[in-house]
């Protein structure tokens, strides 16, 4: 087996059908030995009927993790994959004809490469909403965007040219070695980002990585993440994993800002003090109409809240 794919879902199952019928016209490379494993983490709707139903079209494997969290979904995937190389990507995209075919051609030119990353497009299904547009650069990341540009190039740790979920790819053999943490991704009693940011950096910094921008997918978003509301939701998220990260002494990809310091609740007072002063600043901004430094504040309010959560919720005192 040269390429397994792998999927995780949830409950997804009228979504993962529109993502299925777009692997099932991929340009597939004469002679090209390939399977999708299709990890089903715990889903209550007819998830395995539409698995079925694409028996006949694409080479594809169901698997049932019932162990709840987005990270163990992913392990449980490597575990089942036979593949030299591993493809990723999540059920809310829909694939470009050419993602498998261009990924197989970078393997076979890149030997010695062992991350690789393509173009993840958000598109979103209703207008942007006016604010949304004029701030769009400060965004990109709420809607998973990602691309380096049309040209082959090297990925790098420095600056963060790496890719993101949605759309990536690894040498099975690194992947093996390196597994997902199940305190980071969505789960059951968290949700935080980075399971995979994890994994790539610690690949990248024994090996190197390729940019494939042929390998494209593009990323369906629905109204409910085009609203303030949501990107406090995910900013919440960014803090509660640069919190995680710190607390428990790991690389803190997020910001490697040391924790220390006087705690109340066992959150660290500077952390406090930030919440409320963005906290501040975000209500004196939206009075005066400035939404550019309002939104600024309410992001940096959203991700302070996420860590000083964390914190509240842990007993043990931070690494």
């Amino acid at each position: 087996m040269f390429i397994s794919v792998i999927m995780c879902t949830r409950n997804r199952a009228e979504q993962l059908r529109r993502v299925l019928e777009t692997a099932a016209v991929m340009t597939v490379p004469d002679g090209l030995d390939w399977e999708m494993v299709l990890i089903d983490n715990g889903s209550s709707d007819h998830t395995p009927d539409v698995v079925q139903s694409f028996a006949d079209r694409i080479p594809i494997r169901y698997v049932l993790e019932p162990k709840a969290g987005l990270s163990n979904a992913r392990n449980r995937g490597v575990a089942e994959a036979t593949g030299e190389y591993i493809c990723w990507t999540d059920d809310d995209v829909l694939i470009d004809p050419n993602w498998l075919s261009a990924y197989a051609q970078a393997f076979a030119q890149n030997p010695q490469a062992s991350v690789f990353g393509g173009v993840i497009e958000p598109v979103p299904e209703t207008e942007l909403p006016a604010w949304w547009r004029e701030h769009a650069d400060g965004l990109l990341n709420v809607l998973a965007a990602r691309d380096f540009g049309p040209d082959v190039r090297p990925l790098s740790l420095e600056g963060h040219i790496l890719p993101y979920g949605a759309n990536y790819a690894l040498r099975g053999e690194a992947q093996r070695k390196y597994l997902y943490d199940p305190g980071l991704g969505v789960g059951p009693h968290h949700k935080r980002l980075g399971e995979e940011t994890a994994v790539i950096r610690a690949i990248m910094r024994d090996g190197s990585g390729v940019w494939v921008p042929g390998a494209r997918v593009r990323h369906m978003i629905p109204a409910a993440r085009l609203t303030y509301d949501y990107v406090g939701v995910y900013y919440r998220s960014v803090g509660e994993t640069w919190a995680y990260l710190a607390h428990h002494g790991r690389e803190n990809f997020i910001d490697p800002v040391p924790v220390t310091g006087v705690r109340i609740g066992n959150v660290p007072v500077w952390v406090l003090k930030r919440r409320l002063r963005h906290w501040l600043g975000y209500k004196v901004r939206a009075m005066s109409g400035n939404i550019g430094s309002s939104l600024w504040h309410w992001r940096k309010y959203s991700y302070f809240s996420g860590a000083a959560d964390f914190w509240r919720r842990e007993k043990r005192p931070a690494a």
